[in-house]
């Protein structure tokens, strides 16, 4: 089968993948100049990094199993990492069950009834039955108001902006469940992972691997149009019009097309009579609805800020969701030339002006009223290199009220999380994760359920994949 997966990202590269050694042949299209989407790198001068932050767990059998497949496992590397929280002026370490003993703004009682709500939430709570409450309803609930008001809202509130009390428990539910699994041992430490050289060396082999496996791989070609048609040979498929910067519009024929990603983008290009199967989704899966953006300051310095990966901040007055500090997880003196190397992110919502704003409007808020309040000595010659990257569309986000598309029982039975196959073309996107928080490991899930539920009528519709490889047909488009 002739096919196109528009979206260069991880979850466009691994389907790819997947469906290239199903016998399909395979056109990866990617608008940008590289591939990797959120997990792209980034130039920093003196050496190369990914763009935003990413981390590996102990648990992430997904991620794990795709490294091992591209043969890169003996470049894995793990550390024990720390975490902090900001509150009230002062910084606080959140790196063990000691610490959380000694944190001062909660009582004894108020951290015993934390402790038992985690347990309680990554251990014993129905993932599915959080979709119809809100974080904040359901962290009152098991944690008590004032482990909310006090530790919970101020987070919720940086992370999640306008959407705070709107968001669904199962979203919180996601992240503990994920943060909580990286703690091992009896100490509660953390236990993070990451390759070396980061994902730039993962997305090279990734495109190596497809490019080895005879199929085409297309940067900096942006989709303008999708549209269903009837083939040479009278079978229905689809033509996908393709406009490269500085060239004229090609249009490429193909038997299947899986559009990786939201349905905002979608409808910017299916022609109408496709419109109604994005707005079927929309219905089907609610977190397609609403999305955070962020933007996100990244700084190269000379010196280390914080002995923590993740500085979360409770205190409402500093203008960031948070601190990420990489150089506490991967090796400077190998990966950054010895330089820290900090993520200061602000995720804001989809909609927010702030994403379109230039950086001179931006910089005020993240140092004036960010990181200087954090380290008010913090001088600008400290910084080699600095840069605020956006993405407008990161976390599509379940809100609570709008239940999940199909029965609890539907969803628990393996791989109903995933889509059954649509011909001639497909949405696998994000917005379709289930229980769930957005990480590679889950974007990677996803396309395996997806290929697993749907192995059969993918290897029947292989078509002419066989003794003869079919080609898809790339034309110029009339004017």
């Amino acid at each position: 089968m002739r096919t196109a997966v528009i979206g260069g990202g991880i979850l466009g590269l691994t389907l790819a993948l997947r469906l290239r050694k199903l016998g399909h042949d395979v056109t990866l299209i990617e608008a940008a100049q590289q591939l990797g989407g959120l997990a792209g790198p980034q130039d920093y001068g003196p050496f190369v990094w990914d763009r935003f932050y990413h981390c590996i767990l102990p648990q992430d059998s997904n991620t794990l199993g795709l490294i091992g497949e591209l043969g890169l496992s003996s470049e894995l590397r793990w550390r024990t990492t720390g975490t902090g929280y900001h509150a009230k002026g002062r910084f606080h370490s959140m790196s063990s069950n000691a610490d959380f003993l000694r944190f001062p703004l909660l009582t004894l009682f108020d951290k015993l009834r934390m402790g038992a709500a985690i347990v309680y939430a990554t251990r014993f709570a129905d993932p599915f039955q959080l979709y119809s409450i809100t974080a904040r309803e359901w962290l009152t609930r098991i944690c008590g108001r004032r482990n909310y008001e006090v530790f919970w809202q101020p987070l919720l509130k940086a992370k999640l902006g306008t959407h705070h009390d709107q968001v669904a428990a199962v979203f919180i539910w996601a992240t503990l469940k994920r943060l909580f699994g990286a703690r091992k041992g009896t100490a509660n430490k953390e236990k993070l992972g990451y390759v070396s050289g980061g994902y730039a060396r993962i997305l090279r082999r990734l495109e190596e691997e497809l490019t080895r496996q005879g199929a085409a791989v297309l940067t900096g070609t942006p989709v303008t149009g999708v549209r269903k048609a009837r083939l040479p040979g009278g079978t229905e498929g689809c033509v996908v019009t393709l406009a490269p910067p500085g060239q004229a519009p090609g249009e490429l024929e193909v038997d299947q097309v899986f559009f990786t990603a939201p349905t905002h983008k979608a409808r910017e290009v299916v022609s109408p009579e496709l419109q109604p199967q994005v707005d079927g989704l929309e219905a089907r899966y609610p977190a397609a609805r609403a999305y955070l953006g962020v933007a996100c300051c990244v700084l190269a310095l000379r010196k280390p800020l914080t002995p923590y990966y993740v500085l979360n901040i409770g205190d409402p007055s500093v203008e960031l969701t948070g601190l990420i500090e990489m150089t506490n997880l991967i090796d400077p003196a190998q990966e950054t030339s010895g330089l820290s190397l900090v993520y200061l992110p602000r995720y804001m919502d989809s909609e927010d002006r702030l994403l379109g704003a230039p950086d001179s409007e931006l910089y005020p808020s993240f140092f004036d009223r960010g990181l200087k309040r954090l380290f008010p000595g913090f001088c600008d010659d400290q910084i080699v290199y600095r840069g605020i990257h956006r993405a407008r569309l990161v976390q599509p986000l379940p809100l609570a009220g709008a239940p999940p598309a199909a029965s609890t029982e539907a969803l628990q039975a393996l791989g109903e999380a995933a889509p059954r196959l649509e011909r001639p073309f497909q949405v696998l996107s994000t917005f379709m994760l289930r229980c769930a928080t957005l990480n590679n490991n889950e974007v990677i899930g996803l396309v395996d359920a997806f290929v697993r539920r749907n192995e059969a009528a993918l290897a029947a519709s292989r078509g002419c994949a066989g003794k003869t490889r079919c080609t898809a047909t790339l034309s110029p488009s009339s004017p």
